[in-house]
């Protein structure tokens, strides 16, 4: 009976280990995705301001 409790507080432990990995792995890296995602908005916003500029003269 021991060796199935002991069996499932490992394979708990390691489930949430595994869970709280992924899930700071995910967040970092869609923090980067998000940061990546504005800038490149932002560039297309100035050439597409630069564009109109120069098709108004």
């Amino acid at each position: 009976m021991n060796f199935w409790i002991l069996l499932w507080k490992v394979v708990l432990i390691a489930g949430v280990t595994m869970f709280s990995g992924m899930a700071i792995w995910v967040t970092i890296g869609g923090l980067f995705d998000i940061k990546r995602l504005f800038t490149q908005i932002e560039q297309n916003h100035k050439k597409e301001e630069k564009n109109r500029d120069n098709s108004d003269h």
